[in-house]
């Protein structure tokens, strides 16, 4: 199912593209983001400098596909090891300063390990529904997860 969003965000004008073009168009992305399953129930982390809950999310390193950012990204943030990861098109946040495109991807855990020390977020948890205090105000994690139900 092709759909695109367009959306106000807090940072900016925000298109969610879960289009079949949206998916083959994922290589310029500067970041990925990883809406991560473990049993029916959301992963999310806790990022204590922003307050909140959310799913694994970052920027790409140098000469790191959208891919492998999303599998570091889930693993350094969550301890996660995957069964299965898929992509599911991108979104652009549009301000001031220009444009930032973020790779979407839905993922299965298979397991957890334990963290980097080093990780900038702090608890995991798994959640049946979003839990109130998100790091995010923007609606991309509903719609995303929306999406998700209509195409399982």
């Amino acid at each position: 199912m092709d759909l695109i969003y367009n959306i106000t965000g807090v940072n900016g004008d925000i298109k969610i593209d879960f289009t079949s073009d949206g998916v083959k168009d994922l290589e310029d992305a500067h970041g990925s983001i990883v809406f991560t399953f473990y049993n029916g129930k959301y992963v999310m982390t806790y990022h204590n400098k922003r307050k909140g809950w959310e799913f694994p999310k970052g920027k790409r390193e140098k000469g790191e596909t959208p891919l492998e950012c999303a599998l570091r990204e889930t693993l350094e943030e969550t301890g996660a090891i995957l069964a299965s990861i898929e992509p599911l098109g991108y979104y652009n946040v549009t301000s001031d300063s220009g444009v930032f495109k973020t790779a979407i991807y839905k993922a299965e855990v298979d397991r957890f390990e334990t963290k980097p020390r080093w990780s900038e977020t702090d608890l995991v948890k798994l959640f049946d529904i979003l839990p109130d205090n998100l790091s995010f105000k923007d609606d991309v994690y509903k719609i995303t997860l929306e999406y998700i139900r209509s195409i399982e």
